[in-house]
């Protein structure tokens, strides 16, 4: 596992899982970023909704995987493009089939679909065949990109990528929703789902099954009824098993980072992978606050979010390593404030330790 802990600490108004859970949800920041949607037409007759920022720039490129059901606005997508933005770096939002815009096909997402990526990426291969690609993917969105990774392995065209609030057993994860106050999150994820499913009532496997969905009261009984169902699963069991990203970890071929908190409402202890089932490039980190895709952090300006700070340092570290070509005219003379602390370059006063898992 490699050395060099980035800081983060916060408060103690600030550190219950749940405020930090809540609190981006709550952010109306918009950030000052600018990104173009391209809506590309696939050969199966569907299509995939892609949110560039610099797409006719040259440089390394992020390809970012939003949450269930999230998507280019999310706080956690957004902030992390402004921070890109403002080094002069590239990205690209791929938003998740069906999710929150209904797709013309019955099948959508899950946790262990990666054919859009595995499209995306080619086509940055065909037009930028040399151009650096770094993921990152966001609870669900992390699942789908190690799932990617180990299907691959060397060929999967990535230089290094890396997760946010990672669920490690979607079962374990399916369980915790149902439990006190992560129903709240979980209502609120369901109500998503609902709503594409009914715009999509046109469609034979939907019309069948919409008129369950005001019974429905989890995300597993949505998965039993359509997620498994409608993607060649027998069952939510079967579907869980083979796409819950633990059992991934160790067939990833390119340096990973999975950047998760102690008190993640919806990740248990149990299910973190123990030292010795990761790889010298995969790292694991955890922060002892933090929440499900929370992270947030008080500093002069406002509420701080950890993550892109940490994700574009742990970037720069691994494109050194591998000397590849980031000129301070691509990346901006800010990259290696992130240890200065200074105004510009990421965190504040109030940094204190992350950890590797031990």
């Amino acid at each position: 596992m490699a050395e060099g802990m980035h800081g983060f600490h916060v408060p103690w108004w600030l550190r219950h899982s749940h405020v930090q859970t809540v609190v981006p949800h709550l952010d109306r920041r918009r950030y000052d970023v600018v990104t173009e949607h391209v809506r590309h037409e696939l050969s199966d007759g569907d299509f995939a909704d892609v949110y560039w920022l610099g797409r006719t720039r040259k440089g390394p490129l992020f390809i970012l995987l939003p949450g269930m059901q999230g998507t280019q606005d999310s706080t956690y997508i957004r902030s992390l493009l402004s921070e890109l933005s403002r080094r002069g770096l590239r990205a690209a939002v791929l938003c998740h089939r069906g999710g929150a815009v209904p797709n013309r096909q019955a099948p959508f997402y899950h946790a262990g679909f990666t054919d859009h990526l595995a499209w995306l990426v080619g086509l940055i291969r065909e037009q930028e065949p040399r151009t650096p690609l770094y993921g990152v993917g966001f609870s669900l969105g992390g699942s789908m990109l190690i799932r990617y990774l180990a299907e691959t392995g060397h060929a999967s065209q990535f230089s290094a990528a890396a997760a946010v609030s990672l669920t490690f057993s979607l079962a374990s994860t399916a369980r915790r929703a149902c439990e006190g106050i992560n129903q709240l999150y979980q209502l609120r994820v369901l109500g998503s789902y609902k709503r594409t499913a009914r715009l999509k009532a046109h469609l034979p496997e939907f019309a069948s099954r919409v008129d369950k969905l005001n019974g429905l009261r989890s995300i597993q009984e949505f998965d039993a009824l359509f997620t498994a169902p409608l993607h060649g699963f027998k069952d939510t069991d079967d579907y869980y098993g083979r796409c819950s990203s633990r059992q991934f970890l160790s067939r990833i071929e390119v340096p990973f980072l999975v950047l998760n908190a102690e008190d993640d409402p919806l990740v248990a202890r149990d299910t973190l992978p123990d030292t010795r089932e990761l790889r010298a490039h995969v790292r694991l980190e955890l922060t002892p606050h933090g929440g499900h895709l929370g992270f947030m952090y008080p500093r002069s300006s406002g509420l701080g979010y950890y993550p892109p700070a940490r994700l574009v340092s742990f970037f720069l570290q691994e494109q050194c390593e591998a000397h590849e070509s980031l000129s301070q005219d691509v990346v901006g003379h800010a990259l290696l404030a992130l240890e200065a602390g200074d105004a510009r370059g990421g965190l504040d006063e109030h940094a204190g330790a992350a950890r590797p898992a031990q």
